[in-house]
């Protein structure tokens, strides 16, 4: 489905519901990054004005090498040629945090909500996403953990997922970056987050197997609504 069907998709809905207390969530799939963007500014103003408390997309990204809003280059450690030669965008991105990388076999969550309707702290609100991250993480009887100073969640001294967020009037966007099959070759090209001592690991390197992004999906979804107390509408 194209930029333009989905969107349209996702509007008509919010209109339809216009006022529901439950928060939608869209499957998109495997996207490339400038689309989810895109359909992340419509849903924003969507939920800016009252359409819903929130939205959750989710979905894997197409290559992509994303830079954070304080616009440095020094973590890219690969020219814009070899970039392109691997098949991988490199994009400026308008969500806090340093470089990172998006590619299939991560799955990528953008919680859109609006923190009138929840606990007006960003603080907090970094705290839930990570603690869904680590709640999921026990369901496959991994330890993750928080590492004082740094945003994400670590298995040992490894880093597995990644927080970066845009918030505008207490509605945020972007979000968290979840390594589940993620080729981490990948990840070679950045010093992801700018954590020299802290390289990437996913999911499937902890576990020596592929992990199905559909249950963990599920799981995300399931702390979603325990520790955010939402009912959640999953909308295919």
């Amino acid at each position: 489905m194209n930029h333009n069907k989905l969107t349209q998709k996702i509007t008509d809905f919010l209109e339809k519901n216009k006022g529901t207390k439950k928060v939608p969530c869209f499957d998109l799939d495997l996207i490339n990054y400038n689309t989810a963007y895109n359909i992340q500014l419509c849903v924003f103003e969507l939920v800016k004005t009252g359409y819903a408390p929130g939205v959750i997309l989710l979905l894997e990204h197409s290559p992509v090498i994303t830079i954070g809003n304080n616009r440095s280059r020094n973590n890219l450690l690969a020219g814009e040629e070899n970039l392109k030669a691997q098949g991988i965008e490199l994009v400026q991105s308008n969500r806090g945090g340093d470089i990172t990388f998006h590619g299939p076999g991560q799955l990528v969550c953008y919680p859109i909500f609006n923190l009138n309707y929840f606990d007006k702290d960003l603080t907090q609100f970094v705290k839930n996403l990570e603690q869904i991250i680590i709640d999921t993480l026990i369901e496959y009887k991994i330890k993750g953990t928080r590492i004082d100073k740094f945003r994400g969640v670590f298995v040992d001294n490894y880093k597995i997922a990644s927080i970066g967020l845009h918030v505008k009037k207490w509605v945020t966007m972007h979000g968290f970056s979840f390594n589940i099959n993620i080729n981490l070759d990948y990840f070679k090209n950045i010093i992801a987050c700018g954590l020299k001592n802290h390289a990437q690991t996913s999911l499937k390197k902890i576990l020596n197997h592929n992990v199905s992004i559909s249950d963990v999906k599920e799981q995300v979804l399931e702390k979603f609504a325990e520790i955010f107390n939402i009912k959640i509408l999953k909308i295919k």
